[in-house]
């Protein structure tokens, strides 16, 4: 089920229409179209209509007959996850089913938890959070991301099962994509092998050796000598963030990025939390930039960025952050030359007329 919140419609330039038909290109087709779709038009920062929205998600539900179970293991899904200086890693969830207390023993993704201490949402100290609840929870080892699913297991020595059983898998599924891999080019150096020795397989032994000097000389021939310096740009970056949802935006975007044959953009790492030396150390290895967006920076780290030659860019909006980022793939582009005709210069002769003929 789906509920469309258009946000920013305080705005004098909003055109909450235009969204709204932009979506039908994804198979969403609100009531006025004709579909089932409720789209509730607000503002966030003045709180223009979130009473509606509200009103519309509980209407929602009722239709639907969706009820959640209080009783048994809890269920519920990572809404965000940030690090947090005196928490640590910290999570803001939702609830699903069961009833979250302290103590309990969590599982997300490839990390658990062992729930110590929770908050709502104005920061009041919560001791259970019963389904349909946003609840943020502290207690984390490492931080999962946001989507993660969340589980109740009995023990902590079932939610290390769990997760090294998860760690498994993954490495499991990395070395098939692997193998893969490698059996497809051994496929095709047997094939090659085949294929060549079908060719010599009617020739005489000086034949077949002299054919066999020919390729091997065309093959070295057409291989390119080796350079000490790669002639294509590199851009190596490091990406931090305030929140898991943060990053995960940015990556997004770096994703779309399609001009790798002109300067290849290398993500050396990515990760949640302020400016460290790690982060430092690591520009500096691969000589890359570090982005940050809604994180800090200390004294310390900018003088040790200084020192080691490294460059920080701190940004608020991710717009910002992502110009920034064209403005420095472009400048590691090398020159490209245009050459525009204004128009020709023609010279003009003039001839002598002969004629046979007197001229009267």
């Amino acid at each position: 089920p789906i509920i469309l919140a258009i946000n920013k419609c305080d705005k004098p330039e909003a055109d909450p229409d235009r969204v709204k038909k932009e979506l039908l290109s994804y198979d969403l087709v609100c009531e006025e179209f004709g579909g089932d779709i409720q789209a509730i038009k607000i503002s966030a920062l003045k709180g223009h209509n979130l009473q509606e929205l509200a009103e519309a998600t509980v209407t929602l539900a009722e239709v639907l007959e969706l009820k959640a179970d209080p009783t048994g293991l809890v269920e519920g899904t990572v809404v965000e996850s940030r690090t947090d200086k005196g928490k640590g890693p910290v999570t803001t969830a939702i609830v699903q089913r069961g009833t979250l207390k302290k103590g309990s023993v969590l599982v997300a993704g490839k990390t658990w938890a062992k729930v110590r201490l929770m908050f709502d949402e104005n920061g009041a100290s919560l001791s259970q959070a019963g389904p349909s609840t946003p609840v943020e929870i502290v207690g984390w080892k490492e931080l999962p991301s946001a989507g993660d699913e969340i589980l109740e297991v009995e023990t902590e020595q079932r939610a290390r099962e769990v997760v090294e059983w998860r760690k498994y898998v993954e490495e499991e599924e990395k070395i098939n994509e692997d193998l893969e891999v490698i059996e497809a080019k051994q496929k095709e150096h047997r094939d090659t092998y085949k294929k060549n020795k079908e060719t010599f397989s009617n020739m005489t032994w000086r034949q077949r050796k002299s054919a066999m000097y020919k390729a091997n000389k065309q093959l070295m021939s057409s291989r390119p000598t080796e350079k000490l310096l790669d002639e294509k740009p590199t851009f190596p970056l490091i990406i931090k963030g305030d929140v898991d949802g943060s990053v995960e935006a940015i990556l997004s975007i770096i994703d779309t990025y399609d001009a790798e044959e002109q300067c290849e953009l290398d993500l050396v790492h990515f990760g949640v939390g302020d400016i460290s030396e790690n982060d430092i150390a690591l520009a500096e290895t691969f000589k890359g930039y570090v982005y940050g967006f809604n994180v800090n920076s200390n004294k310390y780290i900018q003088q040790l960025a200084a020192k080691k030659g490294v460059t920080i860019k701190l940004h608020k909006v991710i717009y910002h952050l992502v110009e920034d980022l064209k403005e420095e793939l472009s400048n590691k582009l090398s020159p490209m030359v245009e050459q525009n005709i204004k128009g020709e210069f023609l010279h003009f002769f003039t001839l002598p007329i002969l004629s046979e003929f007197p001229i009267a």
